[in-house]
């Protein structure tokens, strides 16, 4: 069986010589600094992923999470409801850190909820565009709405509470059929 890990021996070549084989050295040489090249451009843009995976899970923990279950809560005062489902990442499902605001404008979500059924609010992260995707649904018990899927992308920096509750509104406005206001 061949080893083909990567030599950790410098290759010098002497440009004054007549070796007719010196080519082989500067080949290799090549062959050895580009596969450390692509190492370190490898582990960058993991670091860049994890870094950006950090981010997005540390702005739901603080800032959108709290604001979605408020959402519930008004919601639950008025006679709706509304749950929180959170999906980590899933690189074999080629699936970013995915959080949904599901919301339900007369009595509990019983079972699970579904976008034919439900109005929701659904942000993932997408750590190749370092961005936030976007996806929304009015459908309310399989009435009304004409908007459900993916309607735009938000950068990390851009993600607020003011932005989510902005957001929800709209969502649940198109849902009972009311003008925006």
């Amino acid at each position: 069986m061949q080893n083909h890990s990567t030599p950790s021996v410098e290759f010098t070549v002497d440009e004054a010589s007549d070796d007719p084989l010196a080519e082989i050295d500067h080949l290799m040489q090549k062959r050895v600094d580009e596969e450390r090249r692509s190492t370190a451009r490898s582990a960058e843009l993991l670091a860049d992923r994890v870094e950006f995976s950090a981010q997005f899970s540390a702005l739901c923990d603080q800032q959108v999470r709290p604001r979605m279950e408020e959402i519930i809560e008004r919601l639950r005062r008025n006679g709706g409801d509304g749950a929180i489902e959170e999906l980590p990442e899933d690189e074999s499902l080629r699936r970013g850190h995915r959080l949904i605001l599901w919301m339900s404008l007369d009595g509990e979500i019983i079972g699970t909820p579904r976008q034919d059924r439900h109005p929701y609010l659904q942000l993932d992260a997408d750590v190749d565009k370092r961005s936030v995707s976007v996806s929304e649904g009015d459908m309310w018990q399989g009435h009304g709405g004409n908007r459900s899927g993916r309607v735009g992308e938000w950068r990390i920096s851009e993600i607020t509470p003011a932005l989510v509750t902005k957001e929800a509104l709209a969502v649940l406005r198109r849902s009972v059929r009311a003008p925006s206001t």
